[in-house]
């Protein structure tokens, strides 16, 4: 008996081993256990078995031990259970692609294809356990070792719970599919690995913690999840050069292995795909009376084949190494080290995705949360139609060789005439071709993570966030991901050369806080720089248009950036303590598409900049070695004239063989993807952390604005600009452009102590700048010398100077009529729960319900008291309002601490009022899950097998995640946040504050009065130019009035404030040819001539700012202003500094000035006789000042030949008017070819949209015919199965009758 069953095993086993022998095998019959010792496994059947990629092959494979043990009386419940003690495999690259055989794998060594039988339900039941396997991975550019510990391979339930055999398996009696459910689970696993050429590269080294594997297999698809437990890596960036230099060693083996058993693979896929469609049908049809054994088996269907890599926390530390990859900068001379935290990382492969099909079957993917799924479904629609435009383009410059010339002159008949055969056999062809279209799709969903600042060596910091996730502040949904990132790559699984749609890469960013911190920036950018100089001198040269050429869709929804001050100044109530900037909506993207970024916009923008002669002339303050900022390369890309490769005007339609070798996968990749668009719509900015209002309420600073950037860069990969057009200064091009398009107010106010707030955080921003200019030209050891130009057109600029009131008593003089409302009240009541001196003494309070209150963004467990000013029909009757200032609602969620919300409904929701309850309250709509329709309770009987097994599923909970999401969760994982450092931060700040300071933040007011002064800038130019370490900014401003107002309330200026943008509108009568104002500053480097950059040493920020001179020049001419002798005192005391400040050389040209003085501040002597105004009329003054401070004024510039600044001869008035008639014809000139681009470019639109009504009046007639057309041919096939069943029981009985 013995000597039988070794010599079936020896017969079964002698093809997958070398040395099996029956004395290597000890087996005990009746108990069923037996042992097999050093086994020599065949390298080649186990490389085919195991279906191995073709650029790997397992050179040897050897187990010491094995020993199994067979329950002969419990087969179909208990598992066999097979151990192994120690497994060595090694395996190597292939230098050439191993050939794939048809037949390998599984399926080759299995049995004869069939019924499901009982030896398969063994065999895929047995128990896997595994002590040690050793993995030596060879390749010609490293040596890699992979130690894992502790297998296990076992089936699970569909929940992947231990259970019977018999519960692990599930079946679709209709189709009779199987699922079987595996789980493989291991203890740690230990990777090394170390270079082969470069020595000098340190050895990688990772050792993870318990992980598992989860696995659904169902024929030839599958899905599989790999589940990390916690994460902890500590890289330094010596490891993380290996790691890269490692994996760019096996790109371009796996790349092309992946091309070639892509397509054989996608083709064995695509055959099952028609049964799924039809599948879906049959189960739309199906009555609620089916089984339930079918709507389980639907619940758990693996539809299509995919891989899933899950990691609950990877805490990441990066480190860097001395030497030429460290920053300059004074505090990271000694290195520093950055933190990265990740919750719950997904990564999600789908290989073999139809590019029609839908994603409801994808686990764990909501398709309505997020707009990848429609903006790849609009770019599919769009690239379909224009390659069907270009197929019937053709057609119609052939058919007109056939008809008569009456036909050719009626094109509306050539669309409708009827197709050839040749054209109908060549247009299915198209069709079917099309619907073969497959995807490869990668998709990253991060629920949360924090990147926190660098912290050096010097001294013992706590972790702050530098970029992290706004969801507690944001109070997203707990489904919803921070980050939400797609890759999608089109393919046909044959080799038909058919064009295929541009890769995509679409990503959505939910609430991001960003906090500017000088440390982290310039050690991520020195960082970043020495990585990729390493990876450049390793790599050689890749054609960029075959891998970069991507679609690139980014949008980020309510991303913040805080610009904090790092000194305290306790004694400054008024000091704000963080610059908060924010956006609804940005978006980020190269595709051309009619939302913001089309050639439309980018033609209006560029018209808008041609208007302004700040762009294009030379005069003052241009130079002629200025960089323009309106490139040759927008107008072509306007013109479409810089695509990379042109469409055939027409194709050989004559037959299908002669379009065939016509077609290219790259032939509509046309469009340059070097332009981009950045949109933000709106931002806005306030200032946080003033205790004289409320440490947590904002105070505005800048106004909702839409901006549009538009921009490109010669450093892009797909850019089409030609080397030797970029670099230096003139007509050539910088190496970014950028022009930032403003259509509407923009709004700024600011006070003394916002303005100190603002001087310091330019010094921050300064010496950034300097030192990323540093660092990039060390460590790519080159002289970069790169440069920036941006433009931006304003059309109207507002800036308010708030000033301490000088004039107590006299409370909204209504002098401002534009930029202040005088009836505060119907302000009030527009803008929402914001009070006046005139509306204080109403004192109503309204209830808001617990659950809008719960809708509030800014929500607090404070008691809320609203003035009754905020009722839109404001009606002070309203008695039966009921009070909350009694009872206190509960927190809404503890982990976001005390979160006070104002009753200055303007600062207190100035970030919400651009907005954001409305699209928080449709992202919350959008974001639930959609209601789960599984039973509660569902009871199945099992015939998975042929002998009838009679057990049952049953108790499938209702509030479980849907049977495919079960795959992902794991009960060890622990998802709730705690925040106790935020919290712990917020009671600190509380406590820091006074009695009177909580009184005043509970009250939402300030009663103090302030002297605002407004100065209303008209068609202002601005465009800012860096070369190297240089840089200059020019500004043209073409008109200037000012409104002031001596006396006003704080919280009443607060309320107008917002209005100004609602009740802007832009007038063309206020359009100036020339300029009033015209501003120049230089920011120069001026080295000593012994040395460079590099060599100076920098700890002092003082030795830095020395190197550098600053000159302002300033032209202001025919220029007429009323100013309050309070707002001039006033506006000398804000722009007053804290610190000595460096005297700034200057030039100020004065011509035709008119001022008028009024006096407004009290008398200082009983007998003054009242305010005399002053009126100042400066025909002609020219200032100077040097480096020593002084200033010098002198009547005209010609006169100061003294000074020591370079003088001109000032023109005769005669030549001065034929300037000025000159710059009006520039001017006038430079308007009408826009007006004529303008025009042409209605035409062109007209007309194209004259071509879309007729294609969308044919295209509805085309649906029409189609929905015609299959409503028949399901007439025919219903007409068809009648007459074949009538046949069939005609022939029956004629058999009958014959027999008998």
């Amino acid at each position: 008996m013995v000597s039988i069953i070794k010599n079936q095993l020896l017969k079964h086993l002698s093809r997958f081993t070398k040395n099996l022998s029956a004395d290597k095998i000890n087996l005990s019959t009746f108990k069923g256990e037996g042992e097999l010792s050093n086994l020599e496994l065949n390298e080649i059947v186990l490389t085919d078995l195991l279906e191995l990629p073709s650029w790997l092959r397992l050179t040897k494979a050897w187990c010491n031990k094995v020993s199994f043990r067979i329950p002969w009386t419990k087969l179909k419940s208990v598992p066999i259970i097979l151990s192994l003690d120690e497994v060595n495999i090694t395996v190597e690259t292939c230098e050439e692609l191993r050939s794939m055989s048809a037949q390998a794998g599984l399926s080759s060594y299995a049995a004869v294809p069939g019924k499901y039988s009982f030896i398969h339900k063994v065999i895929d039941g047995i128990t896997v356990t595994v002590n040690t396997v050793n993995v030596l991975f060879n390749s010609p550019a490293f040596t890699a070792s992979v130690q894992i510990s502790r297998i296990v391979v076992e089936s699970k339930s569909p929940k992947f719970a231990k259970s019977e055999l018999r519960m692990t398996r599930l079946k679709n009696p209709d189709k009779g599919q199987i699922l079987i459910f595996k789980e493989m689970e291991w203890q740690t696993v230990r990777i090394e690995a170390k270079s082969t050429k470069d020595k000098n590269l340190t050895p990688l080294r990772l050792l993870t913690n318990q992980a598992r594997c989860r696995i659904v297999i169902k024929k030839e698809t599958l899905r599989l999840v790999i589940i990390l437990d916690d994460l902890l890596w500590v890289l330094t960036d010596s490891q993380l050069k290996a790691a890269l230099h490692f994996l760019d060693s096996l790109t371009g083996l796996i790349q092309k292995a992946t091309q070639i058993t892509r397509k054989a693979k996608a083709a064995r896929k695509l055959e099952e795909l028609p049964e799924y469609q039809a599948q879906l049908a049959q189960e739309a049809r199906q009555s609620e009376s089916d089984k339930s054994s079918s709507r389980v088996f639907a619940t758990y269907d693996v539809v299509e084949t995919s891989y899933h890599f899950l990691s609950n926390q990877i805490v990441l530390h990066l480190c860097d190494d001395q030497g030429l990859g460290r920053s300059s900068h004074p505090n990271l001379k000694d290195g520093g080290a950055l933190q990265i935290s990740v919750k719950r990382f997904q990564v999600d492969y789908y290989p073999y995705h139809l590019a029609k099909g839908n994603r409801k079957h994808w686990p764990r993917y909501n398709a309505s949360s997020v707009p990848h799924s429609m903006w790849q479904d609009q770019a599919l629609n769009t690239f379909k139609t224009k390659f069907m435009d270009l197929i019937d383009k053709s057609k119609l410059q052939h058919i007109p060789l056939t008809r008569s010339p009456k036909q050719e002159n009626s094109p509306t008949p050539e669309l409708r005439k009827p197709l050839s055969p040749n054209q109908k056999e060549i247009k299915r062809r198209i069709e079917n071709q099309f619907a073969k279209l497959m995807t490869t799709c990668v998709i990253m969903r991060i629920e949360d993570f924090t990147l926190f600042k660098v912290t050096t060596s010097g001294k013992k910091q706590h972790l702050k966030e530098f970029i992290c996730g706004d969801r507690a502040h944001m109070m997203l949904p707990k489904d919803a991901s921070i980050v939400h990132a797609e890759f999608i790559y089109y393919y046909y699984p044959n080799d038909f050369p058919f064009p295929l749609p541009p890769p995509k890469f679409y990503v959505q960013l939910n609430p991001v806080l960003v906090v500017f911190d000088v440390d982290s920036c310039l050690w991520m950018n020195s960082f970043g720089l020495n990585l990729y100089h390493s990876l450049l001198n390793s790599k050689n040269d890749v054609q960029a248009s075959d891998y970069t050429y991507i679609d690139v869709k980014i949008e980020a929804i309510l991303p913040r950036v805080n610009f904090e001050s790092t000194v305290e100044h306790p004694t400054q109530r008024d000091r704000p303590k963080c610059l908060s900037f924010q956006v609804t909506r940005a978006t980020i993207t190269n595709v051309r598409s009619l939302e913001h970024s089309s050639r439309a916009d980018l033609a209006k923008c560029v018209d808008s900049f041609h208007m302004g002669s700040l762009f294009f002339g030379s005069d003052f303050p241009s130079r002629p070695s200025d960089f323009y900022v309106v490139t040759q390369k927008f107008l072509d890309h306007i013109s479409a004239s810089d695509n990379i490769r042109n469409v055939p005007n027409e194709l050989d339609i004559s037959s299908l063989e002669a379009l065939i070798e016509q077609f290219s996968r790259e032939m509509l990749w046309t469009e340059a993807k070097d332009v981009w668009c950045v949109s933000l719509d709106p931002v806005w900015g306030d200032f946080q952390g003033v205790r004289a209002v409320g440490v947590n309420k904002p105070v505005p600073f800048l106004d909702a604005v839409p901006i549009t950037i538009w921009l490109h860069t010669h450093m892009d990969p797909n850019s089409t600009l030609k080397p030797n057009e970029f670099g230096t200064p003139g007509t050539i091009n910088a190496d970014i452009h950028a022009l930032a398009q403003i259509s509407s107010l923009v709004s700024v106010q600011i006070n003394h102590y916002q303005y100190l707030f603002l001087l310091r955080l330019a010094e921050d921003v300064s010496e950034l700048v300097t030192f990323l200019s540093m660092d990039s030209d060390r460590v790519l050891q080159v002289e970069s010398n790169s440069s920036l130009v941006i433009g931006a057109l304003i059309p109207s600029l507002e800036v308010t100077f708030v000033m301490p009131s000088q004039c107590p008593g006299k409370e909204s003089s209504g002098e401002d009529v534009e930029s202040f409302v005088p009836d505060s009240s119907s302000i009030a009541d527009e803008v929402g729960p914001i009070g006046s001196t005139a509306t204080m003494w109403q004192n109503s309070v309204l209830t808001i319900p617990e659950s809008e209150f719960a809708k509030m963004a800014n929500g607090s467990s404070n008691p809320l008291e609203i003035s009754s000013s905020c009722s839109m029909d404001f009606v002070p009757e309203q008695k039966e309002l009921k009070s909350l200032t009694k009872t206190t609602l509960p927190p809404l969620q503890p982990q976001l601490g005390n979160i006070n919300l104002q009753n200055n409904f303007n600062a207190g929701f100035s970030s919400m009022k651009k907005g954001f309850s409305t699209l928080m309250s449709s992202l919350d709509s959008a974001l639930k899950p959609s209601p789960d329709d599984m039973s509660d309770t569902i009871s199945i009987r099992s015939d998975a097998s042929s002998d009838s097994e009679k057990y049952v599923l049953i108790n499938y909970d209702a509030d479980m995640p849907p049977g495919i999401d079960l795959m992902f969760v794991v009960n060890e994982f622990s998802y709730e946040q705690v925040r106790v450092e935020e919290a712990s931060e917020v009671i600190e700040e509380e406590s820091t504050m006074s009695t009177s300071e909580h009184s005043v933040a509970s009250s939402c007011r300030r009663k103090d009065l302030v002297s605002v002064s407004t100065f209303k800038l008209n068609k202002v130019e601005f465009l800012q130019q860096s070369l190297g370490y240089s840089s200059s900014i020019k500004v043209q401003v073409g008109g200037v009035s000012n409104e002031d107002c001596s006396s006003i309330p704080w919280d009443e200026f607060q309320s107008k404030f917002t209005t100004r943008s609602r009740a802007w509108a832009e007038n063309p009568t206020h359009v100036t040819a020339t300029s009033k104002v015209k501003l120049r500053l230089d920011h120069t480097l001026t080295l000593p001539s012994t040395k460079s950059m590099l060599e100076l040493d920098f700890t002092d920020r003082e030795n830095l700012m020395k190197l550098f001179r600053d000159m302002l020049t300033v032209e202001v001419r025919d220029l007429a202003l009323a100013l309050n002798m309070s707002t001039v005192t006033g506006l000398a005391d804000l722009v007053e500094d804290e610190i000595i400040p460096v005297p700034v050389p200057m030039e100020i040209s004065v011509e035709n000035v008119k001022i008028r003085l009024n006096e407004d501040r009290p008398p200082v002597n009983i007998t003054s006789p009242g305010p005399v105004p002053i009126d100042l009329n400066v025909a002609q003054l020219y200032i100077t000042r040097n480096d020593d401070g002084v200033f010098n004024i002198v009547p005209s510039k010609t006169t100061s030949s003294t000074s020591s600044l370079a003088t001109a001869e000032e023109p005769d008035v005669g030549a001065k008017f034929n300037r000025q008639l000159s710059a009006d014809n520039e001017e006038l000139k430079r308007r009408l070819q826009a007006f004529e681009r303008i025009s042409e470019e209605n035409r062109l639109l007209r007309k194209s949209k004259e071509e879309a009504d007729i294609l969308r009046s044919c295209l509805k007639t085309s649906q029409d015919e189609v929905v015609r057309l299959l409503e028949e041919k399901k007439k025919l096939l219903d007409e068809i199965k009648k007459l074949q069943n009538q046949t069939g029981v005609d022939r029956g009985w004629q058999w009958n009758s014959s027999k008998r």
